[in-house]
């Protein structure tokens, strides 16, 4: 008689399911969606075990802000590549940030724990590559006006993202996120690049 045996997940691929389920949670349930119990019970684990794989539930919301800004980043730099515009891989950033919890959990992060440790070498690698890919897009290659141009439009994404519905009400552009601002300052910058950022 044969027996069908699980197999053993390596620490890595239990700790990739994890934050798989934590991002579907915060996409579906908000913040309130991070806590212990919920993610460990939703994987099918103890709440020891979680505990053992990020150390705190502040250690797994780290670790999924990472995560899903490395994937973010990742993508960005290979559509760049592709010699996608840069007004198009903008629109995309803004879509990302403002449905995916992303922005409200680099925000609550940011708020509740400051710079209490520096970015990663690997995140650090990763945001060089994307400066460098959006610079060869550039009129002239100039790399100061691409850090420019990343810190603009990640910051408000972000912004947007946090806060875009109640900002939209409040002066009076569209709901669900700002639609059209994201499009309209993705064709600023598309002018900036083309321009060398003269305008």
């Amino acid at each position: 008689m044969s027996v069908n045996r699980r197999k053993r997940r390596t620490a890595a691929e239990a700790r990739e399911q994890v934050l798989q389920v934590a991002a579907s949670r915060l996409q579906r349930y908000g913040l309130e969606g991070l806590n212990i119990v919920g993610v460990a019970e939703e994987v099918g684990i103890s709440h020891a075990t979680l505990i053992h794989h990020f150390g705190s539930s502040e250690g797994m919301r780290q670790a999924l802000v990472e995560r899903m800004t490395a994937l973010l980043v990742q993508d960005a730099v290979e559509t760049l590549s592709g010699n996608e515009s840069l007004d198009g891989l903008f629109e995309k950033l803004f879509s990302v940030f403002s449905t995916g919890g992303h922005a409200k959990l680099l925000a609550w992060l940011a708020i509740e724990h400051g710079n209490r440790e520096p970015p990663s070498e690997a995140m650090r690698g990763l945001f060089d590559a994307l400066v460098l890919a959006c610079t060869e897009q550039l009129p002239g290659q100039d790399m100061e006006l691409a850090r420019h141009i990343i810190t603009l439009v990640i910051s408000a994404a972000i912004g947007l993202g946090v806060a875009g519905d109640q900002l939209a009400e409040l002066v009076g552009t569209d709901a669900a996120g700002g639609e059209g601002f994201p499009r309209w300052l993705a064709g600023r910058v598309g002018e900036w690049g083309s321009a060398g950022g003269d305008n």
